[in-house]
């Protein structure tokens, strides 16, 4: 597939103002977030224990391009999260910055707003992320091609054939070549044509 990466992609600009919420592709999870939202560990009966979003909060990453050359990123948890998962492009809320404060541990599991996280670049967000915030999918195609993943080649056709059932035209981006705000953007329709030819 990495031979016709070229045909598929295009590249565009991205917007700063973005969130992203990572979570591996599982169609019926899919369907579910694209038709009702984003939901929090409590609207999914779970328990939300063992992480820093707990029951009522969803876990977002920005991404932050430093303007200051001094400035080191070792590991953040857009990089962390959207490497290893798609990930859901949300545009237009306001979510809570979390901070690395011990103090702020006891509220992990609550509704309140004092939300505790280990990354500079990780958000919070209370409850429901309407599906009319979300504006895009990150999934890297190049990375997955280059690794030979045929499973996450497979998932990203049946994301698109889901995307065609629900009748919803939401780009899809490609990351694994990204300059600042510049990455690819993936013709749905060109990827489908060379997935059945590899």
């Amino acid at each position: 597939m990495n031979h016709y990466i070229a045909e598929i992609e295009e590249e565009c600009e991205i917007n700063l103002d973005w969130y992203y919420h990572a979570t591996c592709y599982a169609r019926e999870k899919y369907k579910s977030i694209l038709t009702e939202g984003i939901k929090c560990n409590a609207l999914l009966n779970k328990s939300g224990y063992g992480v820093y979003n707990g029951k009522y909060f969803i876990s977002l990453s920005k991404l932050i391009i430093p303007n200051n050359s001094t400035f080191k990123i070792t590991m953040n948890s857009f990089l962390y999260y959207s490497t290893k998962n798609p990930s859901l492009i949300i545009e237009g809320i306001n979510p809570i910055p979390c901070q690395n404060i011990s103090e702020y541990e006891p509220f992990i599991y609550t509704k309140d707003r004092r939300r505790m996280g280990k990354f500079y670049d990780e958000y919070q967000y209370y409850y429901l992320i309407k599906n009319t915030y979300i504006k895009g999918i990150v999934y890297n195609l190049l990375n997955y091609s280059l690794k030979e993943d045929l499973y996450q080649l497979k998932n990203l056709e049946n994301l698109i054939t889901l995307l065609e059932e629900l009748n919803l035209d939401i780009p899809i981006y490609d990351y694994s070549k990204r300059d600042k705000t510049l990455v690819h953007k993936i013709n749905k329709e060109k990827f489908k044509y060379y997935q059945k030819k590899v």
